[in-house]
């Protein structure tokens, strides 16, 4: 049998060591850095900026940030991984946080399309849709979530309302599936470092393109390894007749990905609070989230908005298959030039 060396990387953590070096990516929030991000919000407020008129020039936080400048490095290049806590988002409307939310985020990186709509703020929330739909996304829905990447350098969270019943945050270093996978099955790490798999686009493809595109699980790169993981959405790609079947290696290799993505031993669950902010790499990890049972109040119910954003740290080196998605997602961004950001209240 080959062998597949291992990767050494602060990225390739397990449950103990991250919480035992939670001071590197837990970062609390104080009432000094509450004031400034509070005047910020009312210095673009004053200018009558809104949610995407806005970037990190007009939303100055130079205290905070210049505390944050680790836990950045840490999340751009490091352990891939940074929470925020202790927002006070019962203070002000959904919109006001939100619009603190993206002022922050623009500090570290660019904005990036999440859809064909060309949304830049997202709503992770309960559309009352089926995964089944080919044009459903599995954040519309109340389902699990299995442990995947999204489309962009970084994912950034934040929590406005959290479920009655589930909707715990699963996380798990991808980087530490793949040494897992180098000990315990190398021929199935082979494969998904070999395999281009095909990719659903879920009927958002640019015009003209095939409704799929294809990558690799992941990808060795000079600084090491990533991984770009949507297993759903390979799946869904069998629904398109060009596409060629998965095939037994293929069905194999992705079992043994998805087994270890969910091994206790790797994996991190916590239920996020209003007002928690949480970063991730996606080149680094996968994440996932459990099934909920949504408040009955529509007010009440579920509520995360959300931010995928471009980091310049990954210009030089950004695997080929999230390039593409970035290139897809400029397009994106032409579809719909405005964001509905403000509560009339």
């Amino acid at each position: 049998m080959s062998t597949i060396e291992k990767i050494i990387h602060p990225g390739a953590w397990n449950p103990e060591s991250l919480f035992k070096n939670a001071g590197s990516w837990v970062y609390h929030l104080s009432s000094e850095d509450i004031a400034e991000l509070d005047g910020a919000l009312q210095q673009i407020k004053a200018k009558g900026l809104v949610v995407p008129q806005f970037g990190r020039e007009d939303f100055s936080i130079p205290l905070l940030m210049g505390k944050l400048a680790p836990f950045k490095r840490e999340l751009d290049l490091g352990l891939g991984i940074l929470q925020i806590k202790g927002l006070p988002v019962d203070r002000y409307t959904k919109d006001q946080a939100s619009a603190m939310f993206w002022g922050l985020g623009m500090h570290f990186g660019k904005p990036w399309a999440q859809n064909n709509r060309g949304h830049l703020l997202g709503d992770v929330i309960n559309e009352g849709k089926s995964i089944d739909d080919p044009s459903a996304r599995g954040y519309q829905t109340t389902i699990t979530l299995n442990m995947h990447t999204d489309g962009a350098d970084l994912v950034a969270l934040l929590f406005l309302k959290q479920a009655p019943v589930g909707g715990e945050s699963t996380v798990v270093s991808a980087l530490s599936v793949y040494n897992r996978l180098a000990e315990t099955n190398p021929a199935a790490l082979q494969h998904l470092l070999d395999t281009d798999f095909y990719i659903d686009w879920r009927n958002e493809e640019c015009p003209g393109d095939l409704p799929y595109h294809r990558g690799p699980i992941f990808t060795r790169t000079p600084e090491g390894v990533t991984c770009f993981a949507l297993t759903v959405y390979i799946e869904s790609a069998q629904r398109h007749a060009d596409v060629p079947r998965l095939t037994e290696s293929d069905r194999a290799a992705i079992a043994a990905f998805e087994a270890a993505c969910e091994d206790p031993s790797l994996l991190v669950s916590f239920k996020q609070e209003p007002g928690d902010i949480f970063f991730l790499n996606n080149h680094f990890h996968a994440h996932g989230r459990s099934s909920f049972t949504d408040a009955e109040d529509p007010n009440e119910r579920r509520h995360l908005r959300r931010l995928w954003l471009e980091s310049d740290a990954w210009t030089a080196h950004r695997p080929p298959v999230m390039q593409r998605i970035l290139e897809t997602s400029r397009h994106w961004e032409k579809s719909d030039t405005t964001v509905q950001m403000w509560d009339s209240a």
